[in-house]
């Protein structure tokens, strides 16, 4: 986890990198479950058993490719999310750096207004220099503070966006179209934590196919292998 010594708290917590290889895993397992062979057609002279097990076949089937459509839709998600924590990043370490050359130009001000205190008390001629000095840090304190107040913007609009890409993953398993990204003025979209959203992959997953299937003998390891990478 990234340290702001400078803001003080991470107004954009999340590893980029951990959600580009999410999304790598995601497209890896829609590739290994395009590669599972589909049933073959059964011919006329099939009997019952043989027409049942087809259709359970083609069942299966279908709720692979839906699972399929899912966690490719998933990943590019997941993809965008991560290039939009990279940029988000670099705008919390430019603000820490601010934050930062703020807080010791307030550290050096508060130490400018104790030393023309001290020597107003023995030179009343110098209170010219302290009413300077206090100006001084004020001017250096506003200047932190509105550091601090683009940082605060900053991990709002984060946790916001966080839980649109939530919404957004928990639509691809009931099958409603993507909520639209909002815009914020003057701010690149942000997102929140990968473990947030992460919680809403596992049900899209979970969710499709939506309806029961009985696979045919060796689809389940199959699906098994795909998910597993193997």
């Amino acid at each position: 986890m990234a340290e702001y010594r400078g803001l003080g708290f991470d107004p954009v917590p999340g590893n980029p990198d951990t959600v580009a290889e999410a999304a790598r895993h995601y497209t890896d397992t829609a590739t290994h479950l395009a590669q599972i062979p589909s049933p073959g057609e059964i011919p006329e002279w099939a009997g019952r058993s043989a027409r049942a097990q087809a259709d359970r076949a083609e069942r299966t089937a279908a709720g692979l490719a839906t699972t399929r459509e899912a966690l490719r839709a998933a990943a590019g998600v997941l993809e965008d999310w991560a290039g939009i924590l990279v940029a988000n990043h670099r705008r919390a370490e430019d603000l820490d750096r601010r934050a930062i050359a703020a807080r010791q130009a307030v550290t050096a001000a508060r130490d400018d207004v104790e030393q023309a205190e001290t020597e107003a008390q023995f030179s009343p001629a110098t209170q010219p220099n302290l009413t300077a000095a206090r100006a001084r840090l004020t001017a250096r304190q506003d200047d932190l503070d509105r550091v601090l107040a683009e940082a605060r913007d900053l991990d709002r609009a984060h946790r916001t966006e966080a839980i649109r890409v939530a919404e957004r993953l928990t639509a691809l398993g009931e099958g409603t179209p993507l909520p639209e990204t909002p815009v914020f003025a003057g701010i690149t979209t942000h997102l929140d934590t990968f473990s947030a959203a992460g919680r809403e992959l596992g049900v899209t997953v979970a969710k499709t196919p939506v309806v029961p299937v009985t696979p045919p003998p060796g689809a389940v390891s199959a699906f098994a292998a795909a998910l597993g990478g193997r």
